[in-house]
């Protein structure tokens, strides 16, 4: 047993106490306008430290989540949150290439394990010295497919995000069997979430499949088979850890009531073992929740904006308590 997170889990211990409440929450929810909320976002620790003027909403929320990353990047002994940092790059990936693509200018977001710089010269045919095969394997297909005249902002999402999953799979070996298994379940979900869409907007089966991810526990063929038939899919899915959720939901096809589970189901997996001091999940239970309140609050600051009934904003929101 290592105790190469034990200091880092320590520190991560005392920074749960400063998460936020289920009251500081309500206090949000309960605000009638935007500069009441931002002074209660204020009060909820947001933008601490940050000179900020009244209602710079998108200051704070940068702020929080350039700190965020930043505290992975502090605790990731042996490049073991490397899995989870890389979701940035590939988020900037898609940003580069459609700005490539369009000829547009360029906004890069937060970095990862690799430099924007990097993946810029990357498209614009600079061969790089560290990016992953799994990038450079992305943008070469990316590349082909706009030669060929075949380039969509769907397509490169769905070549992007198929190459995210491989090098996060590829990179969770250094992060122990639980994180392992987070991003197995994350594909899955993304699996089903996708084909429940689709029916949903009554698109065809190639539409599906053309984004399927592979590297999850169901098969193309649990979807394909029940592409006509809601019943058959959720039998396909009876013995599955998926079960309840599929049960549902899949008559309604109520996506809203469908993401809201597979946050739950995703956070309640580093929950459970959050009090391990000698594995990565107190962080990564500590990150998640973390960038769980950061969405949440700006969905809540965004209904109070746009003077949305607070019923529907409850309805999208994520349990993050214990």
């Amino acid at each position: 047993m290592s105790d190469k997170y034990v200091f880092q889990n320590a520190k991560i211990k005392h920074m749960e106490s400063k998460l936020i409440t289920s009251q500081s929450v309500q206090r949000l929810i309960d605000c009638t306008s935007a500069s009441d909320a931002f002074k209660v976002l204020l009060e909820m620790g947001f933008g601490s430290g940050l000179a900020v003027e009244p209602g710079d909403f998108d200051l704070v929320f940068a702020h929080e989540e350039a700190g965020l990353v930043e505290l992975l990047k502090e605790f990731n002994v042996d490049r073991a949150l490397d899995a989870f940092l890389v979701e940035y790059d590939y988020l900037n990936l898609k940003s580069a290439f459609k700005a490539y693509a369009t000829k547009t200018a360029f906004e890069p977001t937060l970095e990862g394990i690799y430099s924007v710089d990097e993946m810029k010269n990357l498209i614009e045919g600079v061969e790089p010295e560290r990016l992953s095969k799994e990038i450079k394997k992305a943008v070469n297909e990316l590349l082909e497919l706009e030669r060929a005249e075949k380039l969509s902002p769907r397509i490169i999402d769905v070549v992007i995000d198929k190459a995210m999953f491989e090098e996060s799979r590829a990179l969770a070996k250094k992060s122990g069997d639980l994180a392992k298994k987070y991003f197995v379940k994350k594909i899955d979900y993304l699996n089903i979430s996708a084909f429940l869409r689709v029916k949903k907007l009554s698109l065809p089966l190639d539409f599906f499949e053309t984004g399927f991810i592979e590297g999850g526990t169901l098969a193309k063929d649990i979807f394909a088979s029940a592409f006509d038939s809601i019943e058959k899919f959720k039998e396909n899915t009876k013995s599955t850890e998926y079960r309840e959720i599929v049960e549902n939901v899949a008559d309604s096809l109520n996506i809203v009531a469908l993401e809201v589970s597979i946050d739950n189901d995703l956070l309640k997996m580093f929950r459970d073992e959050y009090n391990d001091m000698f594995s990565i999940a107190p962080i990564v239970n500590y990150y998640l929740t973390r960038r769980t309140e950061i969405k949440l609050t700006k969905l809540i600051v965004a209904g109070i904006k746009n003077h949305v009934d607070p019923a529907i904003i409850r309805e999208r929101m994520r349990e993050i308590y214990a």
